[in-house]
């Protein structure tokens, strides 16, 4: 049997992609650009509804919660040239309504976007049509989405369930370096669930989640285009299948 391999992670010699020219937009809680697992410069943006009930755009993409921050620092550990940009949709709780998350994807097609991480998922919505939209609009420019299904979900989740998004969940019995790439399954992606370890912090009492198992294929993803970088989704997913299939 075939050995799988591992994604990159962390330092690596020079010549070894590290997902230099491919812009990750991180959809999530905001980042914090100074955190040590981070570091380095990320510009951002934050989408929000108004008290008028309009989805607007904002310039402060702090990070409240340390989530978003946590996803950034998985992806610039297995993609440590990718160029990130943040958009904040998270304010406290992790939880928005379906038109900011629609406005988030909408401004990440306009932003530069080659890869879109989305560590977030809700239950199936039929009435979910602009979402579905934007994502078949994504697919056809060749942005590639990763978004993690949602935890404790047993049935579809979207937009990981979508064809146009390759789904990602969790599996805690994975290294931190593995991904296990599945076509033809509901989530093609399987990953760890972890984030990356914080000194004096236990790991139970981090986050865990499939939304880490998704930041980590984001940023092998990344890699993947580095090396590749005209593939749209077709060809990535071929690229996964014969690295981690």
């Amino acid at each position: 049997m075939r050995k799988r391999r591992g994604i990159p992670w962390g330092d690596r010699p020079p010549g070894v992609p590290a997902g230099k020219g491919v812009r990750v937009v991180v959809v999530d809680s905001g980042v914090n650009p100074r955190h040590s697992h981070v570091g380095g410069r990320i510009d951002g943006a934050t989408i929000y509804r108004g008290e008028d009930g309009a989805v607007h755009r904002g310039a402060d993409y702090r990070d409240t919660s340390g989530h978003g921050t946590a996803i950034a620092a998985v992806i610039r550990h297995v993609a440590p040239h990718a160029d990130l940009f943040a958009l904040k949709i998270f304010n406290g709780a992790l939880a928005t309504t379906p038109d900011v998350l629609e406005g988030a994807l909408a401004y990440a097609l306009q932003a530069g976007a080659r890869v879109v991480n989305l560590s977030l998922g809700m239950e199936a919505a039929p009435h979910a049509v602009s979402l579905r939209g934007l994502c078949r609009e994504a697919a056809r420019a060749g942005i590639i989405l990763v978004a993690s299904a949602r935890n404790g979900s047993r049935g579809a989740s979207v937009p990981a369930s979508y064809d146009e998004v390759i789904g990602v969940k969790g599996d805690g019995r994975l290294m931190e370096d593995a991904l296990m790439y599945r076509p033809g399954e509901p989530c093609e992606c399987l990953a760890s669930p972890w984030p990356r370890s914080l000194p004096g912090l236990p790991r139970e009492r981090n986050f865990r989640g499939n939304s880490f198992a998704a930041a980590r294929v984001s940023g092998a993803i990344a890699c993947l285009l580095e090396e590749s970088p005209g593939a749209g989704l077709d060809a990535v997913r071929n690229l996964l299948g014969k690295r981690y299939g």
